[in-house]
C-alpha cells in the first residue's frame, strides 16, 4: 500500500487535500493518507483563532510532507491593509518559498499580484472566498496566472463540469467534508458589523450558527426551529465519482480548527474511497453504512448534507435545531506512521569500494560509495550481519523490502562501516524523492509608494436602488448624477433618465445560468460590477473597462490591489466598509466612490428561508430576522437571480464626514437604497442634501451606525 500512495503522488492528477491546525494533525494526515496539506502560519490565514504554524514548525511539516511525497500549502486567504501588505507580507511569504512550500492560497488580489510579482515560480491557489462560481470567472484567474481555483461551495456538478470544459488546464478544488457557510464566502460582513470579527480577517464569530425567528407581513415563518441559518456539515463520499468526472482534481476537507482525531478518521475514509475509484472505478463504488457512521462520529451538525452538488438550494441542508458539532468519543482510529518502501542494493568485494543504493520502483536512488573492502584476516564478517546492518532502519520513515547483497564471503566491513554508509545511502535517497526545488525565483523587493490623494473641492452624487419606488424618489433630485439601477429596473431608469448617467449594478454573485438574463444595454453609461465572475464576463464580451465600477464586494483594500486592476484597465473603484477612516487615508482614493449611505449588506446567501420555510413563493419579498437580543435585520429575497440579502438592523450614515472624505480624494459620494419605502428614501435624500449639498448642520433623528470607519477591524 506504501507504494501505491508514493506512485499515485506522481500518477495520478486526484488529490485529497487536508487541513492541519499544528504539526502533529499535519504529520497524522499525511500518515492517514493525505496528497496534501493546507494550513496557516503566523499571519494573514483565515482562522485568525487556529493554534496555526510557526516558520519552525512550517519548515518541519512541509519537509515531512515532500519526505512522503506530498504537498503543503500556506493559507494567505485574508484581506490586507496597506501597512500590513508593505511591511510585512514579502518577508513572511519569501520565508515560506524558502522552506519549499508548494502554493500559497490567495484572496486578496493585492497579495495575488505580489506573490506574481515577486515569487513567479510559486504556484496560487485562487481561495473559496473569492466566490468563484462560473468559467467566466476561473478563467480569468487561470489568464492571470492561478494554477488553481477553490470553488465555491455553492456551485453544482455541472456548474464545475462547465468551469472544467471552459478551462481543461486549471486545477479545480472544491470542498467535499466539513463546516459550510451560510453566506457565499467573502461576502460576509455580519460578524465583523455587528460584532468587530471580520471573516474577511480570519476572525468570524459565526453569527449564523445562532437562533432567529422569521416574520414576514407580520407572520411568524418559524416551523421546523430556529436555526435557519446554519447549515449541516458538507459530506460527498458518496458523490466523490461524481465529482471526479465533473473535472474536481483536489478533494478539500475542511477543519483548521479540528482535532487530531477528527481530521485522522475523514482523511483515512476519504483515502480509502478515492483509492477505491481508482482501483474499482465507478460501477463498482459503494460506500459502507459502517463507514458513514464513522463520518458521522468524527463530527456533524445534524447529520450531513451535498445538496449543493445537485440543487441550489433547500431546506433539507439546515439544522433548524442547535447546531453544536456533535462527536462519538468512541471514534478512534490508530494509523501508523506511514513509512517509505525502499529497496536496497549491497555490493561488497575485495578491493572494491562498499556501494549501497537505495531505490524504489520509480527509479529513483540515493547512493554512496565507502570504504575499500579488505580480506579478513580473522573472523569474516556474516551475510546476515550485513543484512541487520543496512535494514535497520529504525525511527528514520524508512522500510526496507527488499534486500539484494553481492559479497565475497571472506572479507571484512566494520559494522559501523555498513551503517555509515546506511545513513549515507538514506540521506541521498531522501533528496532524489524530495519534491522541494530550491530552484523557485525569488526577486527583490520593491516598496510601493505611499499614496499621495489630492483634496477635492467638489465630489459627484451616485445612488444606487433596488425598487420603482426609491427610483422614483431618487429621481426627483437633480444633484444626483448617477443612478445604479438592479436588473428589473434597466429600461424604467433609462426611460426617465434626464440627464443623469444610468449604470445597470449587477447582482453581488453571479452564477452560469443566469449570466444571460444580464440587461447590459448599449444606452447605459456602465455597470457596477460585483464579482471576479461578473468582471470577466464583462471582459468575455469586450465591454469597455473604463465603464465598469468595481463595487465594494470587490475588496480594493491596499494600493497593491487597485494597482494590479488599474494595469488591467479598470478606472473606478468603490471603498470596502471594512477600512478605518485612517486606512481610507493610506489607500489611493482618486477614482473612488465613498459609500455614505447604506443599510449595510451582511450576507449574500444561496439558501432562502423563505423556501426553507413556507416554501418558495418567487414574489421577491422582503422579511425580517429577529434574533435572540430582539434586534432585527431586513433581508430582501431576489427571486430572479435566486439569492437572498441579510442587511444590517441599523442605517450607516456618513454624511457629516464629507470634508474629511473630500480631503481624502474620494470623487463621489454613494447612497445605496435597498429595502427602503418611499418616505424612508425621501427623508435620507433630504438629510444627504441639507447636510453634503447645502452644507446646513442637521441632526439626524435615528439610531444610525458609522460602520468601520472609527473602530476599523483587526
Amino acid at each position: 500500500m506504501g507504494l501505491f500512495i508514493i506512485f499515485r503522488s506522481f500518477m495520478n492528477p486526484l488529490e485529497l487535500l487536508s487541513p492541519a491546525g499544528d504539526k502533529e494533525i499535519f504529520k497524522a494526515v499525511i500518515d492517514a493518507g493525505a496528497d496534501a496539506v493546507y494550513f496557516g502560519g503566523d499571519m494573514f490565514g483565515a482562522r485568525a483563532y487556529a493554534k496555526n504554524f510557526s516558520i519552525e514548525d512550517a519548515i518541519e511539516s512541509i519537509n515531512y510532507a515532500h519526505l512522503h511525497g506530498a504537498k503543503a500549502y500556506l493559507t494567505v486567504n485574508t484581506l490586507l491593509k496597506n501597512l500590513e501588505i508593505e511591511k510585512d507580507l514579502y518577508l513572511y511569504l519569501r520565508s515560506y518559498v524558502e522552506a519549499g512550500i508548494d502554493a500559497f492560497i490567495v484572496q486578496d488580489f493585492g497579495v495575488f499580484s505580489m506573490i506574481k510579482s515577486y515569487f513567479p515560480d510559486t504556484d496560487i491557489h485562487v481561495s473559496t472566498q473569492v466566490s468563484l462560481c462560473t468559467s467566466y470567472g476561473a478563467k480569468l484567474m487561470e489568464d492571470m496566472g492561478a494554477s488553481r481555483i477553490v470553488t465555491a461551495r455553492e456551485i453544482s456538478l455541472k456548474e464545475i463540469e462547465s468551469i472544467h470544459k471552459a478551462c481543461p488546464d486549471l486545477e479545480i478544488e472544491s470542498f467535499v467534508h466539513g463546516a459550510l457557510c451560510v453566506c457565499y464566502s467573502g461576502q460576509c460582513l455580519m460578524s465583523s458589523i455587528i460584532g468587530g470579527r471580520s471573516g474577511n480577517r480570519g476572525r468570524c464569530a459565526q453569527p449564523c450558527r445562532l437562533n432567529y425567528k422569521a416574520y414576514s407581513n407580520g407572520k411568524l415563518l418559524n416551523k421546523n426551529g430556529e436555526y435557519i441559518l446554519s447549515p449541516k456539515d458538507f459530506c460527498t463520499i458518496e458523490s466523490l465519482p461524481q465529482m471526479i468526472e465533473s473535472g474536481v482534481s483536489s478533494f478539500k476537507i475542511e477543519g483548521r480548527m479540528k482535532s487530531l482525531e477528527y481530521a485522522r478518521a475523514v482523511v483515512s475514509i476519504y483515502r480509502k474511497y478515492l483509492d477505491s475509484y481508482l482501483y474499482k472505478g465507478k460501477d463498482n463504488y459503494n460506500v459502507s453504512s459502517e463507514d458513514y457512521q464513522s463520518l458521522l462520529d468524527a463530527g456533524n451538525r445534524s447529520g450531513f448534507t451535498d445538496l449543493y452538488l445537485r440543487h441550489h438550494n433547500g431546506p433539507d441542508m439546515i439544522t433548524f435545531k442547535a447546531s453544536g458539532h456533535t462527536k462519538s468519543d468512541e471514534n478512534r482510529i490508530d494509523i501508523k506512521e506511514k513509512k517509505i518502501v525502499v529497496n536496497c542494493k549491497v555490493i561488497a568485494k575485495k578491493g572494491q569500494n562498499l556501494s549501497l543504493v537505495f531505490f524504489d520502483d520509480l527509479d529513483r536512488r540515493g547512493k554512496f560509495v565507502g570504504q575499500l573492502v579488505e580480506a579478513a584476516t580473522n573472523k569474516p564478517i556474516d551475510r546476515q550481519d550485513v543484512i541487520k546492518a543496512v535494514t535497520s532502519l529504525g525511527n528514520t520513515p524508512f522500510e526496507c523490502k527488499e534486500i539484494i547483497v553481492e559479497m565475497d564471503e571472506d572479507i571484512f566491513l566494520p559494522i559501523s562501516a555498513l551503517k555509515n554508509a546506511r545513513r549515507l545511502g538514506l540521506e541521498e535517497y531522501e533528496k532524489a524523492i524530495s519534491t522541494h526545488s530550491p530552484s523557485k525565483k525569488i526577486l527583490e523587493y520593491t516598496k510601493m509608494e505611499e499614496a499621495h490623494n489630492h483634496p477635492r473641492h467638489t465630489f459627484d452624487t451616485f445612488v444606487t436602488v433596488q425598487s420603482k419606488e426609491e427610483l422614483d424618489t431618487v429621481l426627483k433630485y437633480d444633484f444626483v448624477t448617477s443612478i445604479g439601477v438592479s436588473n428589473s429596473l434597466v429600461g424604467e431608469a433609462i426611460a426617465h433618465k434626464d440627464n443623469r448617467d444610468i449604470y445597470l449594478y449587477m447582482p453581488p454573485v453571479i452564477r452560469e445560468n443566469d449570466i444571460k438574463k444580464l440587461k447590459i444595454r448599449d444606452d447605459l453609461s456602465g455597470v457596477i460590477a460585483s464579482s471576479m465572475d461578473e468582471l470577466a464576463y464583462l471582459n468575455s464580451i469586450s465591454y469597455p473597462k473604463e465603464k465598469i465600477i468595481l463595487d465594494h464586494r470587490i475588496y480594493t483594500f491596499n494600493n497593491r490591489c487597485i494597482s494590479a486592476f488599474e494595469e488591467m484597465g479598470y478606472e473606478n473603484f468603490c471603498t470596502p466598509y471594512e477600512l478605518s477612516l485612517k486606512e481610507v487615508n493610506h489607500r489611493y482614493n482618486n477614482n473612488s466612490q465613498m459609500v455614505v449611505y447604506s443599510r449595510i449588506p451582511l450576507m449574500v446567501t444561496a439558501n432562502c428561508t423563505i423556501k426553507n420555510t413556507i416554501g418558495c413563493q418567487k414574489d421577491n419579498r422582503n422579511y425580517s430576522l429577529i434574533d435572540r437580543k430582539n434586534t432585527e435585520f431586513a433581508v430582501k429575497a431576489n427571486c430572479d437571480f435566486c439569492y437572498n440579502v441579510i442587511y444590517n438592523s441599523r442605517p450607516y450614515i456618513a454624511f457629516d464626514l464629507k470634508d474629511e472624505f473630500l480631503k481624502m480624494g474620494l470623487s463621489s459620494f454613494r447612497l445605496d437604497f435597498s429595502i427602503e419605502n418611499e418616505k424612508e428614501t425621501k427623508e435620507i435624500m433630504e438629510w444627504y442634501k441639507k447636510i453634503c449639498i447645502d452644507n446646513i448642520s442637521t441632526h439626524i433623528d435615528m439610531d444610525i451606525t458609522k460602520g468601520h470607519l472609527k473602530r476599523g477591524v483587526e
